[in-house]
């Protein structure tokens, strides 16, 4: 399987974040990705919306950027 990669390091909130939900509203339970951000307000933007969807996330601090590793574990509501 191809890895589910959004790159996001060039983007800046709010386009980051709105392109993050169109993208992680597209996986189905069980699903993952990896999103890549540079930005540390987009990364909390990110992942203040992902955790209210109920995402399970890691996220690493890279060299240069951020990398949020989502799972979708449940169905949204």
């Amino acid at each position: 399987m191809e890895p589910n990669i959004l790159d996001l390091r060039q983007e800046r909130c709010p386009l980051a974040l709105l392109l993050a939900k169109r993208h992680t509203n597209l996986l189905k339970v069980g699903d993952s990705c990896c999103i890549l951000i540079r930005e540390s307000s987009s990364k909390s933007d990110i992942q203040k919306f992902l955790q209210k969807q109920s995402f399970d996330l890691l996220i690493e601090e890279m060299d240069d950027h951020f990398r949020i590793h989502v799972n979708r574990t449940k169905e949204m509501c």
